[in-house]
């Protein structure tokens, strides 16, 4: 059996990261609902939780023929090459060869897209 003193830790950290991932998607339903109407955004969500639920029904049980181990360093390295991606990109942005977001110029472009698509 695992303490929760070594297992708080990892726990914590997937808990932190799961939340981030679910106020982007709430931001990304908001902007949708918002620039579309609220019946695109429902359904998208809807759609999005049925596929994911069925992913975890038939690809969750597989997992367990996959060691360990094996599983553990694959996260790692997709982690790491993730990361290593990510900071080669932050020091692009900061030495100015790759030039900074402009999130209301972006946020412009996509608003024009949902508003001129049309509605299904």
């Amino acid at each position: 059996m695992v303490s929760w003193s070594v297992a708080a830790p990892a726990v914590s950290a997937a808990f932190l990261a799961s939340l981030v991932e679910v106020v982007e998607a709430f931001t990304i339903v908001l902007a949708v609902g918002t620039l579309r109407g609220w019946r695109p955004a429902g359904l998208g969500t809807l759609a999005a939780i049925v596929v994911l639920g069925l992913l975890i029904c038939v690809l969750g049980p597989l997992l367990e023929f996959i060691p360990l181990h094996v599983l553990q360093l694959v996260i790692g390295v997709l982690l790491l090459l993730f990361g290593l991606g990510w900071l080669r990109k932050a020091i692009l942005r900061s030495a100015g060869i790759v030039p900074l977001h402009d999130e209301g110029a972006i946020f412009a472009s996509e608003s024009a897209q949902l508003t001129q698509a049309p509605s299904s």
